[in-house]
């Protein structure tokens, strides 16, 4: 006896919104199904998916704020890559505005 093992599996694609004021809204866009009519496996509500017009804001790291002159990116172990500490730059280091930072070789000074 030969068995067939059918599997039915079905995703829904959720968008979240994230608020300055910290308020998340978590909106159903779609869903994704293995065995889709058609063929159509993966099926979106694009209206939903367009935030950019809603929001005149650029979109931002989830976890951290942009790191401002004088201080470079660290990252928090075992988060997100986009989840860093602001930490100010070494003495032979300069920010470049990315939150990246620079060496600029051995310090000089004058007398």
């Amino acid at each position: 006896v030969k068995k067939t093992l059918v599997t039915w599996a079905e995703y829904d694609i959720f968008n979240f919104w994230n608020f300055p004021e910290g308020l998340r809204h978590k909106v159903k866009v779609g869903k994704f199904s293995l065995y889709g009519l058609c063929g159509q496996q993966l099926s979106l509500n694009e209206d939903l998916i367009d935030i950019a017009s809603t929001h005149l804001m650029n979109p931002h790291s989830v976890c951290s704020e942009s790191c401002g002159p004088g201080f470079r990116k660290s990252p928090q172990e075992g988060k997100a890559p986009c989840c860093f500490d602001c930490i100010p730059c070494l003495e032979n280091e300069i920010s470049n505005g990315t939150g990246k930072s620079v060496t600029y070789g051995e310090t000089h000074t004058h007398p």
